[in-house]
């Protein structure tokens, strides 16, 4: 086995585990809010109205009277997307934590380096939410995040880590968020055209997927606990 070989089983071994092991635990942590849905709710504007579910239990969104989008409300929204506090505190972030890992290795450090990191993450970042809304306008999936009509603790942090796993519909269900997943997932693996070789493998790209997934969350989190964030809903 090559000396790369050998350095890139090491790495596979640290982060993909650990990673693994967090998404691991919010899957576990969201199962049991599938069972465990209000009777009714309130309404709020421009949120959708989700009464069953395609993929299980009915999962509690806000009703509202207009249930789809139109092509140039999802074009707001994208556009919200891309020009948002997210777009740049989220590279800036994954660059910071890139940059003190000195990761990739080949780009070294110093300020050409970080922003080499910035510029990367947010390629993806902008890659990520233009798939996503082509994949949510074909099947239907509304992107915004709404907030949670229970305002404890527990149902605020339940609620943030389910709409990373589940989107609400125009046909009044719920699906799998597969717009988010293939975003994510798909950046990562385009972003292996740009990275080093020895960081430019289906493994490297898995471990930049499942930890943008892992964002996605935090960013739902921190709009959910601090609501002004969510003038613009992801």
């Amino acid at each position: 086995m090559s000396t790369s070989c050998v350095e890139h089983a090491r790495r596979f071994k640290k982060q993909p585990l650990a990673v693994g092991a967090i998404v691991l635990w919010l899957s576990w942590l969201a199962l049991p809010a599938l069972g465990q849905m209000p009777a009714s709710e309130a309404a709020l504007p421009d949120a959708p109205s989700v009464s069953s579910s395609a993929v299980g239990p009915t999962v509690a969104y806000p009703i509202a009277s207009d249930h789809s989008l139109t092509f140039g409300k999802r074009a707001r929204v994208y556009a919200g997307s891309v020009f948002s506090w997210q777009a740049i505190v989220a590279p800036a972030f994954g660059a910071g934590i890139g940059q003190a890992d000195n990761e990739p290795p080949t780009w070294g450090g110093g300020a050409e380096a970080y922003g080499k990191r910035f510029g990367s993450a947010a390629a993806r970042y902008t890659i990520s939410e233009t798939v996503r809304f082509g994949i949510a306008a074909a099947d239907g999936e509304d992107p915004r995040y709404f907030l949670s009509e229970d305002r404890s603790v527990w149902g605020r942090t339940r609620h943030a880590v389910l709409s990373t796993f589940v989107s609400p519909t125009s046909h009044g269900v719920t699906i799998p968020a597969f717009s988010r997943f293939v975003g994510v997932y798909g950046a990562a693996f385009i972003a292996n055209t740009w990275y080093p070789d020895n960081r430019a493998t289906a493994g490297d790209a898995a471990v930049r997927g499942t930890t943008a997934l892992v964002g996605s969350l935090g960013f739902h989190l921190v709009r959910e606990f601090v609501p002004f964030l969510n003038r613009t809903s992801q």
